[in-house]
């Protein structure tokens, strides 16, 4: 029986699956009052720095819990704003559902504004909200001046068109509309998936005395609990977890859209840090090459030459580089989509489709953002035909990658794909029927009909040229349809489910094939049975029996004898019929003990060293008799 603490564990666990997480992000120059707009919306200052309060500045990334209630979950970041906390905000806002944009009424749309809506341009946040802060800092006049830039600025923006919310954070006038209106919002976005692999960007790790290394992250996919292990990427290392808190509540498990601190189990401080991921995908494995789809900043001013040293920012992930072009020698400032590869410093864990920001190395410089194409990239010839294949790539759906990976490598596993490939777009294609799983193989539906097509044409061929036979051996056509042992055997047992062929001891044949005789074909096999039957076990060469009916296609006939089982072989040259054979054996056997000598056999069946040796060892082969030095054992009764 399930104790009640169980119970209740699963019952809340339930609860939270369906419970609605989401992360609301701030994002706007330095000084324009987002951590006092957090403040005024949560009762709860995110500036814990000591540096942070002296300077009134944010550093570091700032959380606060904005709303719970049973079935909903918010929270909400405070990002830095100042330029050289620029890499906070983009960790910040990558885990995010939901932006407001904070312009302070009392100096408007300023440089950082700016490249703050360019970076969520990059990054597809695509939904958002305007706040005019520190309205009492500003008149009429000049309130009417700000919004007029911020309609300018927010063109073609997320944000182009979205109503402009006035408050002041100190006395709290316009904080409860703007409550409501986050509430109603949220109310139309679709939650991050709960299912699927983990993905768990880590943005803090800090050591706590008695409880040991914790890391903090908003899971960006799947769930966590503590009886689940996880894995440290990219180093790969499987740690199992002590506890996880939600905002200084202490729960067994963390969803998709929530901010979680977790304590790890035997891990140093110095194994985590920003841009660790977690997740509880076991094959995962990192990857130092990749391909991207790059929308150039019409801010950048440089001109990016190739193989110039970058600095790309994904998740929480901060990695040197170099980018490689296929088409060009240097990108000049334009406004272009772009398909290029970065070759990384070192190794990152990062998922297909996931939003990135490239900046120059030094100086300083946003050089645009996109979106990853193939996190395990190889190298590629620099030609136009390496961007189409990137730009189609690109174009891709979940499915449609799904797809596309499984056509490069039929036979593939889940596991061999890894997570180019979720559960949910996989079992999405199998119910379309656009991928078939045989076992644990994976092949699409075109690779099948292909392989179908192929063996239905070998098969009518070899019948036409063959008509005598069972059909082809197995291993003959797996060879010409360069299948493997494995997925040949899947695939073959799925064309006699489907009844498309079927097997006689090793050879295929199509469904509707049969050996059909003619009448003189039927005659002459009659007279060679006859023939042999006379012979008993004294046989004559079996050409001799063959030439006796002007058979001229010998070996044909030969194999068609034994693949019916009219004769059985003693040597290369040597057949007898089949009853003739069983009837041998079982004289033999009433007339012997459990174990005899090859002298006593031939004096039980009359026959010369000639037959009776090819005979017993036959015997032997299967396994009716053992030979033990000058004995044989019979092996049944």
């Amino acid at each position: 029986m399930v104790a009640f603490s169980e119970l209740d564990f699963i019952d809340s666990w339930c609860n939270d699956m369906k419970k609605r997480h989401f992360t609301i992000g701030m994002a706007g120059h330095i000084d324009h009052g987002k951590t006092e707009l957090v403040k005024a919306l949560t009762n709860i200052d995110t500036d814990r720095l000591k540096e942070e309060k002296e300077r009134r500045i944010s550093i570091e990334l700032g959380y606060a819990p904005l709303f719970e209630t049973d079935d909903l979950d918010v929270s909400i970041i405070d990002v830095p704003g100042h330029e050289k906390f620029i890499r906070q905000m983009i960790a910040g806002v990558t885990s995010i559902d939901l932006t407001i944009l904070a312009i302070a009424a009392d100096e408007g749309v300023m440089p950082q504004t700016l490249e703050h809506l360019d970076i969520l341009n990059h990054l597809k946040v695509s939904n958002g909200i305007i706040v005019m802060t520190k309205i009492t800092k500003a008149d009429e006049e000049l309130r009417n001046i700000v919004r007029e830039d911020i309609l300018e600025a927010t063109k073609g923006t997320v944000f182009e068109g979205e109503p402009i919310f006035e408050v002041d954070s100190m006395t709290l006038n316009g904080i409860d509309p703007l409550k409501q209106n986050l509430l109603e919002r949220l109310a139309k976005i679709e939650p991050k998936s709960h299912r699927g692999s983990l993905f768990l960007p880590v943005d803090q790790s800090f050591h706590l005395h008695g409880i040991g290394t914790i890391v903090r992250g908003t899971i960006a996919n799947g769930s966590i609990d503590v009886d689940r292990p996880v894995y440290l990427m990219p180093e790969g290392k499987k740690v199992q977890i002590k506890s996880i808190h939600h905002f200084n509540h202490s729960v067994q498990s963390a969803f998709a859209g929530q901010r979680a601190a977790i304590a790890l189990n035997n891990v140093e401080l110095d194994e985590v840090k920003r841009g660790t991921v977690l997740t509880d995908y076991k094959w995962a494995k990192a990857s130092d090459r990749i391909d991207i789809e790059l929308n150039v900043s019409s801010l950048l001013q440089s001109t990016i030459k190739q193989r110039s040293p970058i600095k790309l920012h994904t998740g929480t992930s901060e990695v040197y580089g170099r980018i490689i072009f296929f088409d060009r020698h240097k990108l000049e400032p334009n406004s272009e989509i772009m398909y290029v590869q970065l070759q990384l410093d070192q190794s990152i864990y990062v998922m297909k489709d996931q939003r990135f920001i490239l900046r120059r190395a030094t100086p300083v410089e946003l050089i645009g953002g996109g979106k990853i194409i193939d996190p395990f990239a190889e190298k590629h010839s620099h030609t136009q035909e390496t961007i189409d294949v990137l730009k189609e790539k690109a174009s891709f759906s979940p499915e449609e990658y799904a797809l596309s990976l499984i056509e490069q490598q039929p036979g593939s596993t889940l596991n061999d794909l890894g997570e180019l490939v979720t559960k949910e777009n996989l079992h999405q294609l199998i119910h379309q029927k656009q991928v078939i799983k045989l076992e644990n193989l994976l092949f699409t539906k075109q690779y099948i009909e292909s392989i179908e097509s192929s063996l239905v044409q070998i098969l009518k061929t070899f019948h036409e040229q063959h008509p005598l036979l069972l059909g082809e051996d197995k291993s003959e056509i797996m060879s010409k349809l360069s299948l493997k042992t494995g997925e040949g055997k899947l695939l073959f047992d799925y064309f006699i489910n489907q009844g498309l062929i079927k097997q006689n001891q090793h050879f295929i044949s199509l469904n509707t094939f049969e050996v059909n005789l003619s009448s003189d074909q039927q005659r002459k096999l009659n007279s060679i049975l006859d023939e042999l039957k006379r012979d008993d076990l004294k046989v004559e060469s079996i050409h001799h029996y063959l030439s006796h009916q002007k058979i001229n296609d010998i070996d044909e006939w030969i194999k068609f004898l034994i693949q019916h089982n009219y004769i059985v072989s003693l040597t290369d040259e040597l057949f007898v019929e089949r009853n003739v054979f069983e009837d041998a054996i079982k004289r033999l056997r009433v007339e012997t003990g459990d174990e005899f000598e090859v002298k006593e056999a031939k004096g039980v069946l009359e026959l010369s060293r000639k037959y009776i040796i090819p005979f017993l060892e036959k015997l032997d082969k299967l396994q009716y008799t053992r030979r033990f030095e000058n004995i044989r054992k019979w092996l049944v009764n």
